[in-house]
């Protein structure tokens, strides 16, 4: 490797590290950011997902998270290393990929640069959604690398952490693994091989059973796994989908236009060259992300597969030894496009637009490389200013952060974060709330064991005492069984069962979860072994319950 290469990765790594970690500290979103702030903290306490507490989603962010807690303590700071880290992790895979693919270094280093600024910088923070889709396309990439080269390690490889990404997140796993299918069966990189079968059916039963004993050590039983993980999440997912409308499909599939566009060449490349490669892959890409957008019904994130998709573009052009006028206008039209829809983030990118179009005309250097390279820059560009530098992750709006406060000032572990939610219109209340429950929680005895019900989910790592929750997050009809689900009296033995062996003498509300102090009634047999405490001055943001000892049977 030369000086340069390692240069340009040392670059690359740094730029996607601190980018990340710098907006990880730019709010938050106290649902989908505190409840893995907190399973990290369960995880280094000893309790494991599906075993100590129901989950939809897998136990691999937490037991990471965990160990980056041993290592480097509850922190802020701890916590956004963690996506600091799979940031470097994907834009430096992007780069090696690429590099495989004998692009030359230079244009390894624009698409990883790309790579590290668009995927996990919109949230900063860990989650599973990101960390599952970084997962999957490593996994994808030694898929694609193992049919080129054909080596069986790299199989082993691309099915190993398919495993892990599944049990980070369901999809879009499984959705990346049908498209590795895809590509397999197109014979797009390498024909069609009975042992390629033979050993991706053997490595799957080996990997299986890798897995299977991973569980059986940590005491998690695959009944637990299969109902939680796949029966409890798909109805959360079918019924995501059985709300659909056209409007909500345009409105997903649209914030991904600078991607799907690239079906329109591709189709054109595939009729010209008589060869249907790109097409396939473009438009395979194009409905996976597609179909993982609509059901995960988030914020988007996979427009960090810009330079995926760019990339993957120019490579099959260039294979075909093509140079077709229309691809170049099209690029032309949508750099030009994609430029007009940046003006209205930040005019000072008309100069740029000007001075990087004089400079191509003017040295005759208007081909389909650079025209890539410019269109990467320029989508680039929008993607970060349409969703990174407002914080549309956390369903901020522009500005919103002015009214931010240092998390510093509710505890150490939160030093630099600058606290700013959609929960409150009003900061100043947000804040009350938050001391208001922290104070509580300090004024009980040691001895006095609860369960919080919060989006907030940081106090319990403030104030280092155990979780009894049995759920890694409160949302009623997802996080467990809904109340009519055939699995619903098994969830609740095990919750009877955490009151019980934990002793547990309060059910504590803020009221910021979906689910709320008035839902507790779904739970007939805890409600009525439970009395409201009011005698207490953080009355106007919590209900207590108090639990009538030996009642829960």
């Amino acid at each position: 490797m030369k000086f340069l290469e390692i240069s340009l990765i040392g670059f690359v790594l740094f730029f996607s590290f601190i980018i990340n970690f710098y907006y990880g500290h730019q709010g938050l979103m106290p649902l989908d950011d505190l409840q893995n702030f907190n399973s990290g903290y369960r995880i280094l306490t000893g309790d494991f997902p599906f075993r100590d507490y129901y989950s939809i989603t897998g136990p691999f962010l937490d037991i990471m998270q965990g160990y980056i807690y041993k290592i480097f303590g509850i922190s802020w700071q701890s916590f956004v290393l963690h996506a600091s880290i799979m940031n470097c992790l994907y834009s430096i895979s992007v780069f090696l990929f690429l590099k495989n693919l004998e692009f030359k270094t230079q244009d390894c280093f624009f698409y990883s640069l790309s790579a590290g600024l668009l995927m996990y910088a919109p949230s900063g923070n860990p989650t599973v959604e990101h960390n599952s889709l970084i997962l999957s396309l490593i996994a994808t990439f030694f898929f694609i690398i193992s049919l080129k080269e054909n080596k069986k390690v790299y199989l082993f490889a691309s099915i190993f952490i398919f495993f892990i990404s599944f049990f980070t997140k369901q999809v879009p796993t499984a959705y990346f693994a049908i498209f590795c299918i895809i590509i397999f069966f197109s014979k797009i990189f390498s024909e069609i091989k009975i042992s390629t079968i033979i050993s991706t059916i053997i490595f799957s039963l080996i990997i299986s059973f890798l897995f299977f004993l991973f569980f059986k050590y940590n005491k998690v039983q695959i009944a637990d796994i299969f109902e939680q993980y796949i029966i409890i999440s798909t109805n959360l997912g079918e019924s995501r989908f059985n709300n659909l409308d056209f409007n909500f499909i345009y409105e997903k599939i649209s914030k991904l236009f600078f991607l799907l566009c690239l079906i329109i060449p591709s189709l054109y490349i595939s009729v010209i060259s008589k060869k249907n490669h790109s097409f396939i892959i473009i438009t395979s890409l194009s409905v996976t992300i597609s179909i993982y957008e609509i059901h995960s019904n988030n914020q988007p994130i996979t427009f960090s597969l810009l330079p995926i998709f760019i990339s993957l573009f120019y490579f099959f052009y260039i294979k075909e030894n093509l140079n077709l006028k229309f691809v170049r206008y099209f690029l032309i039209f949508i750099i030009i496009y994609a430029f007009y829809r940046v003006l209205r983030f930040e005019f000072f990118y008309l100069y740029i637009f000007i001075i990087m179009f004089i400079y191509l005309y003017r040295f005759k250097k208007v081909n389909i490389k650079n025209l890539t390279i410019l269109y990467l820059f320029i989508s680039s560009l929008f993607y970060f200013e349409k969703y990174i530098k407002i914080r549309a992750w956390d369903e901020l709006k522009k500005n919103d952060l002015q009214t931010s406060f240092n998390a510093g000032s509710i505890n150490s572990k939160l030093n630099y974060l600058k606290w700013k939610t959609v929960y409150f219109k009003k900061t100043a209340s947000e804040k009350k709330m938050i001391f208001s429950t922290l104070n509580y929680l300090e004024s009980l005895k040691n001895e006095t064991n609860y369960i919080l019900i919060s989006d907030y989910q940081i106090y319990n790592a403030i104030l280092e005492k155990k979780d009894f929750s049995p759920v890694k997050y409160w949302f009623e009809n997802a996080a467990y069984p809904s109340k009519n689900h055939e699995l619903r009296f098994k969830f609740d033995e095990f919750f009877k069962s955490k009151i019980i062996d934990n002793n547990i003498s309060q059910i504590i509300f803020d009221n910021t979860a979906q689910f709320k102090s008035m839902d507790l009634k779904e739970f007939s047999w805890l409600y009525e072994c439970s009395s409201k405490k009011t005698e207490f001055l953080q009355e106007k943001y919590l209900d207590v319950f108090e639990i009538k000892k030996d009642c829960i049977k």
